[in-house]
């Protein structure tokens, strides 16, 4: 069978033109960039990066290297970049170009406290939930839950008390070694505040399954009525699973407030459950 050119040179040419017309460069709908400290240029490891008002971002690498899905953002959205001990930026969308990689400097905050002495000497006691059960939550999949938190609210403690310790319990870890970033939040007139810290604490461990210590008594954390204690998942090294590779935390056999945060989110939630999270402090004070 022989076949025929439907297309005559004209009727090509037509086409083609035709073609370039209806094409477009597709817009580039990612933000791509790294975040530094603007006094010294260093890179700020794991910063947040996040649509105000909507589930829509997540961290920087190590590197301070960041790129963040903007294609359920709409133009008029606004992206926040933070870092704890840092003064916050605040972008339109509409304002960004994201063709180009952008370079974001914070600046440290200037903080002027009032001391708060709680003497090392007093008794130290534990509050939290001290006790694992089977239920567990947390983690899967890398490339889009790193970011995630879970924490729990701290009651039952006077005004002040310094923490000595953190404790919580990996339920099951499929890396080599995880990375979290561990944070105090205020918690007033039930609602979530600043962080308690001037700086980031962040920590690295290779355990599975078993109870971990994290020592903050050189932080000067001094919490006053409550708090919410969370552990942000930000790193992890090792084979990557064919799916993913869980990591879970272990939680209590006590009811209590649950707190999530998923990436992207400014503000997280407290809800309450039955398997409160298997977190404790070690205290100084009342």
């Amino acid at each position: 069978m022989r076949y025929v050119n439907y297309f005559d040179n004209v009727s090509m040419k037509f086409l083609l033109l035709a073609l370039s017309i209806l094409y477009v460069p597709a817009y580039s709908q990612t933000f791509n960039g790294k975040v530094l400290d603007a006094a010294t240029d260093l890179a700020l490891e794991y910063a947040n990066i996040g649509v105000r008002g909507k589930n829509i971002g997540g961290i920087s690498f190590k590197n301070g290297e960041f790129s963040i899905d903007l294609s359920s953002a709409a133009k008029q959205d606004v992206v926040r970049i933070s870092y704890i001990g840092y003064e916050s930026q605040s972008l339109k969308i509409s304002s960004l170009d994201l063709t180009q990689h952008h370079t974001i400097r914070l600046a440290p905050k200037s903080t002027h406290l009032n001391p708060i002495v709680v003497s090392d000497k007093l008794e130290s006691h534990r509050v939290g939930n001290q006790k694992s059960g089977r239920h567990f939550t947390g983690w899967g999949d890398f490339k889009s839950l790193r970011g995630r938190t879970r924490g729990l609210l701290i009651e039952g403690t006077e005004c002040p008390v310094k923490v000595k310790s953190f404790f919580f319990r990996i339920n099951h870890n499929d890396w080599d070694s995880v990375s979290f970033r561990l944070n105090f939040i205020k918690f007033e007139n039930g609602k979530e505040g600043e962080s308690l810290l001037q700086k980031n604490i962040i920590f690295t461990t290779a355990q599975r399954n078993k109870w971990i210590k994290v020592d903050v008594i050189n932080d000067n954390v001094i919490l006053c009525s409550k708090a919410i204690v969370t552990l942000e998942w930000v790193d992890a090294w090792g084979k990557l699973g064919e799916y993913s590779n869980l990591l879970t935390l272990s939680l209590s056999k006590s009811s209590g407030h649950l707190y999530l945060r998923e990436p992207g989110e400014e503000i997280g939630s407290l809800k309450m459950d039955d398997y409160a999270p298997a977190m404790y402090l070690e205290v100084y004070g009342k």
